[in-house]
């Protein structure tokens, strides 16, 4: 094979992903297994096992590098791992030392939101823009810019907390210390708590949609409600970075058709008057591949 191949990670607090990844985008190998709550050890082995998965089934005798989607607002120069909520026993690891000697491989990483926006620029829903901002709504909200054509990381490679943006002053509680972040009302977890406040016996996100396609008022008025924080949030973005597209991905983006009319309301009320009709808001369309495709992109623009 004369393409340079990568190594692409995706480490989820459920699950990790390993993938074998050519230059121009083709998947050559699949593998995961469970997160687990075993020690880090034990899950930097997990993800040695499937690297080397990887590469036999993709018959590659080597990896140009390794690329690492992680859930981190931090990650240092150096690859020190700071701030997982989800995955706590990596907090202080170095994830480019302990991946880096068990793969033998170069270790490049990014925080997996902005990796999954790297993705979708690169193959999937926001290709072809200049600039385009990515949104994550799934137990909590991720995000990521392009700006001119490049990933924008900021010091700290923790750019894009889109849902960290306060939108209602003194409002519910976050887990990053703050009051009345966006993720608290857009995430799965914020529909979930909207729907036990209001008395209903729905144990999920995807419970409160199903009743929301059935027709049941009170499920309905808790997608608009967070249709319209979200579109306030999306506003709040056009007007600072005025992007040619917003793509939005995530499991609770399978909720589109009951909370997109309230975003695209109240982006409009909100938005300045130039950037109401500029910007394109978008579904995701890579799924779960966005975040791997992104990790190998960015992987392979380090090289």
């Amino acid at each position: 094979m004369n393409e340079k191949v990568a190594l692409a990670l995706d480490l989820g607090g459920t699950n990790v992903r390993v993938v074998a990844v050519t230059e121009s985008g083709k998947i050559l190998s699949r593998q995961h297994s469970p997160t687990g709550d075993s020690s880090s050890d034990g899950i930097y082995d997990e993800i040695a096992r499937l690297a080397e998965l990887c590469r036999v089934e993709a018959g590659v005798s080597e990896f140009v590098a390794f690329g690492a989607a992680v859930p981190t607002t931090t990650i240092g120069d150096d690859g020190v791992l700071a701030h997982l909520p989800n995955i706590p026993q990596l907090e202080g690891t170095n994830i480019k030392q302990e991946l880096g000697h068990r793969t033998n491989t170069q270790v490049v990483a990014v925080n997996d939101a902005s990796a999954a926006t790297l993705g979708e620029y690169w193959l999937g829903a926001s290709k072809g823009s200049k600039n385009a901002v990515g949104i994550t709504l799934g137990t909590g909200v991720g995000g990521g810019l392009i700006v001119d054509q490049r990933l924008y990381v900021g010091t700290g490679g923790g750019a894009g907390e889109i849902g960290h943006i306060r939108l209602v002053p003194g409002g519910r509680p976050c887990g990053c210390g703050g009051k009345g972040c966006l993720e608290q009302y857009c995430s799965a977890t914020a529909i979930t708590r909207s729907a036990r406040e209001g008395g209903m016996s729905a144990a999920t996100a995807e419970a409160v949609f199903e009743l929301a396609e059935s027709g049941d008022a009170a499920a309905r008025a808790i997608f608009s409600e967070m249709g319209s924080y979200l579109g306030l949030g999306l506003s709040i973005v056009n007007n600072l970075l005025s992007p040619d597209v917003i793509v939005i991905g995530g499991g609770v983006a399978s909720g589109w058709e009951q909370f997109f009319p309230a975003t695209m309301a109240s982006l409009y009320e909100n938005s300045l008057p130039d950037r109401r009709s500029r910007v394109k808001i978008v579904r995701a369309l890579l799924g779960d591949d966005a975040g791997v495709l992104g990790a190998a992109k960015y992987t392979f623009q380090q090289l």
